[in-house]
């Protein structure tokens, strides 16, 4: 049974107080990108599970870190995946992603070796029914990188690793289906218990636990924030429209008075920048992996930062609760101290013209009461030094003299 208490540690976990949990079940079931961790954790959740109820008392050992080891059974070392929809196909292929997903991206470095086991067994959710256990050996190789593995992998649809349980020490288990996938009724996250065939209390379990929060509750946690923005706009007679384009820089965008594009950047707070006893929060502007200068955002990509700041992050005195915003010019945000200063430091890249409007990715903001008690924010200078012997927000960067911003105003022009 989902309890209060339970809920409320999610909350805790996300940031959102009086979480609705439709929104959760409405974003995952949208977002691919979303659904795709939370599918492969929950079924970590689902194989031991169906495990433990075949086998009552048996141990089973979480693999550590970062690691290609997912679970250990019986000293058997496996990798557990779902099915990778691009490959599959129905009544002929099962296919599987199997590349690793730490280190280096490139190939054949993100490859598995062929050779030198990295793990036993890879545990694949079978598309209609039933486990695959696969050993490693049998693992086709990779066609352009012949001493890898084949990414995806491929397995004809009714294969011989299908519920092959004895191969992890479990021979009165052989060929035995243990895979019910019993939909939970009257569940208050739908969709997801039905993909998952979780309860509503093992997903929300799941959820808090640390080690699958960068995995499956990260992206979780910035769309819920995301889809309240958006739904603030409507609720506030704005006519916010999301954009199209794939992997698309700015979150959302409205026309002003004059037609023209206002394009906004939802973040949510970085935890480790944010300390209410300091009065101080802080965000991460930047790409996916933080590898600068070429995944920095550049002063072009969009025109405001929408930071999302929940009700846990504001002092205990102001006393309206739920999500908050802060909206920031893009034109406010400090350069990079690395412009124009790469060849002292071997970092020539810095350099060049295609660089010279990459932000600086930390922005630490602090906040006070106006003379109307209002919540006011203003860029947190003093929190910031000095990185290899230059100044982080350089003497000249706008970024000093900004703001103030007014918490939950829309401070743009002709809207």
């Amino acid at each position: 049974m989902l309890t209060t208490k339970l809920k409320e540690k999610f909350e805790s976990v996300i940031e959102i107080h009086n979480l609705d949990l439709s929104i959760v079940d409405k974003i995952a079931s949208k977002d691919a990108n979303i659904l795709r961790p939370i599918k492969g954790v929950a079924f970590e959740i689902y194989f031991q599970k169906i495990l433990i109820n075949a086998v009552p008392n048996l141990k089973i050992e979480a693999g550590v870190g970062d690691s290609d080891i997912d679970l250990i059974v019986n000293g058997k070392t496996l990798q557990l995946k779902t099915i990778d929809a691009g490959s599959t196909v129905e009544n002929k292929f099962v296919g599987v992603a199997l590349h690793k997903t730490h280190g280096n991206e490139k190939r054949p470095h993100n490859l598995y070796s062929k050779t030198g086991n990295t793990f036993d067994y890879l545990v694949v959710l079978h598309p209609k029914s039933g486990v695959m256990i696969v050993p490693y050996s049998e693992i086709l190789n990779n066609n352009t990188y012949p001493n890898h593995l084949a990414d995806p992998a491929k397995f004809v649809w009714d294969n011989e690793w299908i519920n092959r349980w004895d191969l992890l020490g479990f021979n009165h288990l052989k060929n035995k289906s243990l895979d019910t996938r019993i939909s939970p009724k009257d569940s208050q996250l739908p969709f997801l218990s039905s993909t998952t065939f979780l309860q509503d209390y093992e997903i929300v379990e799941m959820m808090c636990r640390p080690e699958y929060f960068r995995a499956a509750v990260m992206g979780l946690k910035g769309n819920i924030k995301q889809h309240w923005f958006i739904d603030h706009l409507e609720k506030n007679g704005y006519k916010p429209l999301e954009p199209n384009e794939p992997y698309c820089k700015y979150d959302v965008y409205l026309y002003d008075k004059n037609k023209k594009i206002v394009r906004i950047q939802i973040k949510g707070t970085s935890k480790n920048m944010c300390d209410i006893s300091s009065n101080t929060i802080g965000v991460e502007v930047m790409g996916t992996h933080g590898q600068f200068p070429h995944r920095g955002y550049k002063k072009t990509m969009f025109d405001y930062v929408a930071i999302i700041v929940s009700e846990f992050q504001l002092p205990s005195n102001y006393k309206d609760s739920g999500l908050h915003f802060v909206l920031i010019p893009m034109a406010d945000l400090p350069l990079h101290y690395m412009i124009g200063n790469g060849a002292p430091l071997d970092k020539e890249k810095w350099d060049l013209p295609e660089y010279s409007d990459v932000i600086y990715p930390n922005i630490k903001l602090k906040y006070s009461f106006d003379s109307n008690k209002n919540l006011i924010f203003f860029p947190d200078i003093g929190s910031y030094s000095k990185a290899n012997g230059f100044d982080t927000i350089p003497k000249n960067s706008v970024f000093r003299k900004a703001g103030p911003y007014t918490l939950d105003k829309i401070n743009i022009s002709n809207l």
